[in-house]
Formats: C-alpha cells, structure tokens, sequence
C-alpha cells in the first residue's frame, strides 16, 4: 500500500476509534499542517507489515490496542514495527508492563494519554523519520558495495593463490640430495608471492649449482621479474660450461634485453660447490656477501658485481675457497638484514658477524642455524607483517 503520513490501527469500529483517538491527536498536532491518516484495523496493520519486504517506511504509526489483546499479537506488531524501521506509538492498557521493550522508536502509552501529549510524540517520531529512511539507504547501498568489494577480494586472493602456486612451480625446483652435503633453504614471503627466489641444482659428479635472487620491490611486480629472472638462467647440463661469473654476466645481459627502461633490477647470487672437495666458486650481483661460519669465526666472502638490469656489458668478480667440515655457507636476501639489525640478543648493537656467530655459538651447522633464524623470525614483534620477504639457503657437510 501507499505510505501515508500517519498510520492509524484500532480494533472494533474504525469510525469510532478515529472520532475518540486520531482526530484529537490531529486537532492538536503542534506544528504545520496536520498529516494524512489512513485509518486500518490492527490485523491488517500487522498483516500489511509482515508479507511486504523489509525496508523502513516515511510515516508513523498510532496504534490503539484492545484492553484484552493478547500478548502474541502486541509482539508481533513490536516485532514488526522495529523490522521496518517504523515508529510508532501504542496506545494500551498497563503499559509500563512493556516498558522494557520501548525503544527503536517504538514508544508505549496509556489508553487515556492526552491528545497533545501523543501529538507532540508522533511530531517528534515523525521529524526523525525521514533521516532514519536515509540512513537506511545509505546502509543498504554500503552493504552492496561491501559485497561487491568482498566478492572482488576473494576473486583476487584465488587469483594470487594460484599465481603463488604457478611461481613456486617454475622458480623453485626440489632441493636435490647430493653426498657429503647438506643444503636447507628458510623461505619466508611477504605477501602470496615472492620477490625472492632461490634454486638448486645437481650438475653430476658431485657438484652441485646454487642460486639465490631479490627481485626490486614486493608483490606481483617482484613476482613477475623473479619469473624473467627463472626463464633466463642458464640451467641444466650447460650450465656447468659456465663459471659463476659468465653465469650472471649472460643473465644480466638477459635481464636488460628484456627489461630495458623499465627501472626494474635484482641483486642475485650464483655458485657451484664440490661435494667431495667441498670447494666453493661463487659470484655475486649487488647482493648481500656471502659468509661462512665455523668454529674460527665467522667471514665474508667478497663478491663484487653491480645489480642485475642496469649495465648490459656489466663483468662480475668471483671468489673460490674451500669450506672446512666444520663450516657452513650462509647466502640470504636483504630481507634478513631489514629484520635483524645486526644487535646481539640482550647486547649491545653488534657486526653482523658478531651477531650471526651468536646464533650458532661456534657450533655451525646448517639445520640448528635456520632454526635458529626461524624461531628468531617468529619472536619478532609485527612478524605475520614483515617488511621484506626473507630467503636464506645454508650449505654445510652433512652430518
């Protein structure tokens, strides 16, 4: 039905309620003209209320009950008046039985309250009304657009689980089992996808080749920089014809082929390990400088070479050295670094090697240092939001 101004329900004779209750509330409405009534009867105000769909209505209600009416019904019409968004005011028998229920613009009155005072009630319900039919569209147009952006979000996080799952496929190959070694890898994203990415591989006769990448940045970008980064490395049977340095030379010469002036660049480490001699040739690209860790401390390995993507006829340095038994070889991403700020646990701040040498306390092994680091990740404060992703590989001899 059409939305009057001022609904009117009572039971019996609707000629005779509207002459004994309405038209003296509209003789002393207090303010402008007084508003249109539509005159029902309490069952067909409560049958109206109940199969239309929801939604608040602009009007008031003035609803006088039977002094015998039943407790279902009166809750029924609160009910209904409250799900609509409707106020109204009830006229009744003993209503401070029902006080407790007086609120939501739903206000309980007696049988004999003076006209003036009912009119000044259904004024004041009335003014209210229009802000509460505002409101209420605005409520349901944010619900919309709540949908909507949740629908997209969830699109968009199936969306990057499956680009995790695809990066993780062409960027990270199983760690292979070579004798004499053991190889462990601490990967730790940002976000579903990486910036980092780390590789493994068996070159035969007991060698084996390691790489380690930070894209520039986070997300998708980094994501898709690490997949150029992947797609270009020399890998299988020919890599072994290339030293570590010819290695990152060739895809530093990919990389700005492929990404030229886009402003995009990786830091990157690359070298091969004899498993029997345990001689190392590593070579590196403005990334972090590899360390070894032993029981004589802890030292850097010096691996000059600019970043990945800016010169294209950049040449890199490499370093060879032999890893004694007890030594593990310790290469990570920056991210490491963004974490850990090189400070002693309940020291003062120390040198990075002062600080990775206090996490293995002269016992260097490669399994007891990433679960070292990891459980150090863990502990940090705002760890479920790091800032950087985090990539550490370990090599040592196997135990």
């Amino acid at each position: 039905m059409t939305d009057p101004d001022l609904y009117f329900a009572a039971p019996g004779s609707l000629p005779t309620a509207a002459r004994a209750w309405l038209a003296p509330v509209l003789a002393a409405w207090p303010q402008g003209d007084a508003p249109t009534a539509r005159p029902v009867s309490v069952e067909h105000f409560l049958a109206v209320l109940e199969t239309e769909g929801d939604g608040p209505r602009r009007g008031v209600a003035l609803l006088v009950l039977a002094p015998d009416e039943s407790t279902a019904t009166i809750d029924r019409l609160v009910e209904a008046l409250q799900k609509r968004q409707l106020a109204g005011l009830i006229l009744m028998d003993r209503p401070s039985e029902w006080r407790f229920f007086q609120r939501h613009g739903v206000i309980f009155g007696g049988r004999d309250m003076a006209p003036a005072a009912a009119a000044a009630m259904l004024f004041a319900l009335r003014e209210r009304q229009g802000t509460i039919c505002l409101l209420a569209r605005e409520i349901e147009l944010a619900d919309r657009c709540q949908g909507g952006m949740r629908r997209e979000m969830d699109r968009l996080h199936e969306e990057l689980h499956l680009a995790a799952n695809i990066q993780r496929e062409f960027t990270s190959s199983p760690i292979p089992v070579l004798a004499g070694l053991e190889i462990g890898v601490l990967f730790r994203p940002v976000n579903f996808v990486s910036g980092d990415i780390f590789d493994v591989r068996d070159l035969g006769d007991g060698r084996a080749a390691f790489f380690i990448a930070d894209a520039v940045g986070h997300g998708v970008p980094a994501a898709l920089l690490t997949m150029v980064l992947t797609n270009s490395l020399i890998t299988g049977d020919g890599v072994s014809e290339f030293s570590p340095a010819d290695v990152l030379a060739r895809l530093n010469r990919k990389m700005c082929a492929s990404c030229f002036g886009s402003g995009r660049f990786a830091t990157a480490a690359y070298g091969v390990i004899d498993s029997r001699s345990r001689t190392v040739t590593v070579a590196g690209a403005g990334h972090p400088m590899p360390v070894v860790l032993g029981r004589s401390g802890v030292r850097e390995i010096e691996t000059s070479g600019p970043l990945l993507g800016v010169f294209g006829e950049a040449e890199f340095d490499q370093a060879t050295f032999a890893l004694e038994p007890d030594d593990t070889l310790l290469l990570y991403t920056d991210g490491l670094e963004t974490l850990f700020p090189w400070k002693q646990r309940g020291g003062p701040k120390a040198t990075r090697g002062e600080f990775l040498n206090s996490l293995v306390n002269g016992d260097a092994v490669s399994p007891r240092l990433l679960d070292e680091l990891q459980t150090l990740l863990d502990a940090q404060s705002g760890s479920l939001h790091q800032a950087d992703d985090v990539t550490a590989l370990c090599i040592a001899k196997a135990a």
